[in-house]
């Protein structure tokens, strides 16, 4: 210590030579600067170690990182704010052709294929709200193409990671799902079953794609499960059960278990929420399916159970069965409600209608080849009856065809069957309301409208 606190003297003989004499009167101020000399080698000190701990640290948590990307299947990108691509990293499906050449790219030019500006407004809302959004997109040419689902999670900075799963046998599947109902609609209707069985089919069908979705969601969240954590976590402390309280109090790994115990409580307490909440939405639809089986078999012989309800809540059921397929064809929906009293009515039957109507406007949209493809539904009421609209910009319906709209068999779609406005019409007459139709004319969209009353006929005066 006494080398460092005679460093300044050692530094004034070099500069003046040795024979100078040093002043008293700068004794206070040599004593000054040797003092904090010593305190900033201290300092010095003290922040080495410190840096030394960090950059363990870093190492490790890189090093976790870096394993957890290599086990996972999917693409990871990191992004700025305008969607240059900073790095990308190929999970355990191995590099993927260009990969070294994407880093300076926007990722919207060389992987994600979205309209417009679309992926942009998606990104800024990503940094905005710093929220996780999901979106879709495909790869290749039609008929060859490869189905990706991308998530965008936040980062400091206004950066933003995509994590991209190949979805390609999922969509494979539902694909098949709904060529197997379009075949057995068009078997039962060759085969002239009777238009109870085809009506069946027909409204099982929908529900069956949320019902589809609903699993789908529950597998991936069995799957992605973090329950293999707590097994691991268990492990580490079996093996120090015998200095349980100093492996939690001064190791470096044991200090860190119990905050990773409560992180890994709160993502399985989440994982159990959604899972609960899906399988919820699982047991609904089956119901619904029993539902409409029932109230078909019993159809022309015996109405329905009339419930009081409120209207709006049935038309958000109907919207749930189709959000589904609406996300995936990227079908905006808008909902304008006005306030509308409860109402006596078959629930079930209203929901028939509904997701009818919901389908096909779904249907006019894909086909009309849109960008902007857009679904309104709206709910209000007069003083005798509740209004419940869906319209859509879709491919309109043609001045000839209004009169026929409602007709059994009459339909204008290759894969269509031609029942389901007509049922939705004899449902709407059953329930002393109405079904009705407007367009413009090709090109123009349409506008289905079902009319309730605000009082069952009965009770009418």
């Amino acid at each position: 210590m006494a080398a460092k606190q005679s460093l300044l003297k050692r530094q004034l003989k070099r500069f003046f030579g040795e024979a100078f004499d040093i002043p008293e009167e700068w004794q206070g101020f040599i004593d000054a600067v040797d003092s904090a000399y010593t305190e900033f080698d201290v300092d010095r000190e003290l922040m080495e170690r410190s840096l030394e701990v960090s950059s363990q640290e870093l190492l490790e948590l890189n090093s976790e990182i870096r394993a957890i990307l290599q086990a996972i299947p999917d693409l990871v990108f990191r992004l700025d704010a305008h969607g240059t691509i900073l790095s990308v990293k190929a999970g355990a499906g191995g590099a993927m052709p260009q990969q070294e050449e994407m880093p300076g790219k926007r990722i919207q030019e060389c992987w994600i294929k979205y309209s417009g500006n679309r992926f942009s407004e998606v990104l800024r809302r990503v940094i905005d709200e710093k929220s996780m959004i999901s979106i879709e997109h495909t790869q290749g040419a039609k008929g060859l193409e490869s189905f990706h689902e991308v998530r965008l999670v936040p980062l400091l900075h206004d950066q933003v990671v995509a994590i991209s799963r190949n979805i390609t046998d999922r969509k494979s599947a539902e694909a098949k799902l709904e060529q197997m109902h379009k075949q057995l609609a068009d078997a039962s209707r060759q085969a002239g079953m009777a238009e109870i069985a085809t009506n069946v089919l027909h409204n099982v069908g929908n529900v069956l794609n949320s019902v589809n979705v609903s699993a789908n969601l529950v597998t991936d969240n069995v799957r992605k499960s973090k329950i293999s954590g707590l097994a691991k976590a268990m492990a580490l402390l079996r093996e120090h059960e015998s200095d349980l309280g100093a492996f939690l109090s001064e190791d470096p790994k044991g200090k860190l278990v119990p905050d990773y115990l409560a992180r890994l409580a709160e993502h399985l307490r989440t994982d159990q929420e959604a899972t609960l909440k899906e399988l919820e939405s699982l047991r609904g639809n089956i119901d619904h399916i029993k539902k409409i089986v029932s109230m078909q078999q019993s159809y022309a012989a015996v109405s329905g159970i009339s419930e009081t309800v409120n209207v709006i809540d049935l038309v958000e059921d109907s919207l749930r069965m189709n959000e589904g397929s609406c996300s995936r064809h990227g079908i905006e929906t808008i909902r304008e409600y006005g306030e509308v009293p409860p109402i006596k009515v078959d629930k079930h039957r209203v929901i028939q209608v509904l997701v009818n109507l919901l389908r096909n406007a779904k249907h006019a949209c894909d086909d009309s080849g849109r960008s902007d493809k857009r679904m309104t539904v709206r709910v209000n009421s007069s003083d005798r009856h509740i209004r419940i609209s869906v319209s859509d910009n879709g491919v309109g319906i043609e001045a000839e065809n209004m009169t026929k709209i409602f007709n059994h068999g009459f339909t204008t779609r290759k894969s269509g069957h031609g029942f389901g406005l007509h049922s939705g019409a004899l449902a709407a007459k059953e329930m002393a309301g109405s079904l009705s139709a407007y367009s413009d004319g090709p090109k123009q969209g349409a506008t289905f409208t079902l009319e309730l009353p605000l009082q069952p006929a009965q009770e009418s005066a």
